[in-house]
């Protein structure tokens, strides 16, 4: 172990001592499926929008992503930290009371099990529960981005890496549960926080001097590097790829099971304002991390890097070791949390939602099954570890672009999938499980369709399927409740949710 090594080993070491220790006095609280899930209901809401605005951010936000802003150029930073956050704060605003509202009083904890509830129907219960299992791809991401940072940092084989994230992740998250999910989120978000700042203003120097400002200096790396829109990119091409199909999926990300389900965590409507006025101001700062893509194109010079590799090298050339230990730790809790997150939403969706609407009626619902669907939420996480291993290792030896790519083509199947049943199931009372069914299917039909039927130019981007996916799901429910009956529909919430 070197001099630069050694300050990251001792700061991953301390980080690692605290999270478990957390775990560890969490265990306690967490006793029943429902305070696994969503806790005990008493975090403050201002840790809650930390917890949320960490989870929004993640590997993808201070590794990957930063990455296609090295390649595509400022394009890029329009589409992914100006009109997704437009359309995130935008779902977040409109959407979160109405979703905890409802939430609240069928006693709901997590997305699937909300859509069944709110349209009368386990049969969509058990859909999206399957549906969700498209999260994967997502963790796959998040895994192969901590992976790169570990090795370069701690200097270990990108193997090691691998297994010290998935083991680490997981052990304490079956451990913690939703209490310790919170309590680790909020320290992580803390250090993001610091780490954002460092990466923001380690490119300050470009915006003045001699030479002619930064737009400038970027129209010197490429045509059409410092523009809005990038003809050349594979990502960026025009205004609708660049902004509409963009803004669209920010209204969708906030419906990943991971992300809408923080409002359930809250105990009260005036909790909602606080929690998300913490997690918008955050998330901003977040977001602006994506200029480190254009820093490092800038600062590094000669040959163009793939994508994924950007930032672990930027840091090594920019900051001293002290420094890159901080970020490194920084860069670790962005994806570990939301690596948590999704964890935690998959493995309570398939006790709570999977396992209890396909199971007969004696074992759901008989005094035992609380601490049996635990168990089960935990034997779930322990089968799920080799999966992402796997999956992560694969990405590592036979990437695309990015594994970016990779993980959006999943989770916005998802988005695209999940987006008509929470909207409709929250703003209007006409929507029934038939129709939602057929636009959960239709969006699903378009986005996989364009995206493996290689149909139109933009079918390489997941982002633009998927929005196609999301106008076609909308347009054919408003058709359909347009031919339907006028009398308001009222689906009863299930038998379990009283």
């Amino acid at each position: 172990m070197n001099g630069e090594t050694l300050y990251a080993w001792i700061a991953f070491s301390m980080y690692a001592m605290t999270i478990a220790g957390i775990a560890i006095w969490s265990r306690a609280r967490a006793r029943s499926m429902e305070t696994f899930s969503v806790g005990t209901r008493t975090v403050s809401p201002y840790f809650v929008g930390l917890s949320l605005a960490a989870n929004m951010a993640s590997a993808a936000t201070f590794v990957i992503n930063p990455g296609l802003m090295y390649l595509y150029g400022w394009a890029g930073i329009v589409g992914y930290a100006i009109a997704t956050p437009l359309g995130i704060f935008l779902a977040l605003i409109v959407i979160s009371k109405k979703f905890r509202s409802i939430g609240d009083r069928t006693r709901v904890i997590t997305v699937p099990q909300w859509i069944g509830d709110r349209f009368g129907a386990r049969s969509l219960t058990v859909y999206f529960s399957v549906l969700s299992l498209l999260q994967i791809t997502f963790l796959v991401l998040i895994v192969v981005g901590l992976a790169v940072v570990l090795r370069s940092t701690l200097g270990i084989s990108i193997e090691t890496a691998l297994l010290v994230v998935v083991g680490f992740t997981f052990g304490y998250i079956v451990l913690g549960g939703a209490s310790a999910h919170i309590l680790t989120n909020t320290i992580q978000a803390i250090i993001m926080i610091v780490v954002a700042i460092l990466f923001i203003t380690s490119g300050l120097e470009f915006f003045g001097g001699d030479g002619g400002g930064f737009f400038a200096r970027l129209g010197e790396v490429a045509p059409h590097f410092g523009s809005a829109t990038n003809p050349d990119s594979a990502l960026f091409r025009d205004w609708f790829e660049v902004f509409a199909a963009n803004f669209i999926i920010g209204i969708a990300i906030i419906l990943q099971p991971h992300i809408i389900s923080k409002s359930l965590y809250l105990r009260t409507e005036r909790d909602v304002n606080r929690y998300l006025a913490t997690a918008i101001i955050v998330a901003t700062l977040f977001f602006a991390v994506l200029l480190t893509g254009l820093y490092a194109r800038l600062t590094l010079g000669g040959e163009v890097l793939k994508p994924d590799m950007v930032i672990a090298t930027y840091i090594v050339h920019e900051f001293s070791p002290p420094l890159r230990a901080l970020i490194g730790l920084g860069i670790l809790s962005a994806g570990f949390s939301t690596l948590e997150g999704i964890l935690l939403a998959l493995s309570s969706i398939f006790a709570n939602d999977f396992l209890r609407s396909v199971l007969p009626t004696r074992l759901t619902e008989s005094e035992e099954w609380k601490t049996r669907s635990l168990r089960y939420a935990k034997i779930f996480l322990v089968a799920l570890a080799p999966i992402t291993l796997l999956l992560s290792w694969d990405q590592i030896l036979h990437p695309s672009i990015s594994v970016a790519l990779f993980a959006q083509n999943g989770v916005y199947g998802l988005f695209a999938a999940t987006f008509v049943p929470v909207l409709f199931g929250v703003f209007t009372r006409r929507a029934t499980k038939e129709m939602v069914f057929a636009a959960s299917l239709l969006a699903l039909g378009v986005h996989f369709g364009m995206y493996y039927g290689e149909l139109t130019k933009y079918h390489n981007n997941p982002a633009v399927t998927a929005a196609c996916a999301l106008i076609a799901s909308v347009a054919f429910m408003l058709i359909m409740m347009a031919f339907a009956k006028s009398t308001p529909q009222q689906p009863v919430p299930l038998e379990r949710a009283k």
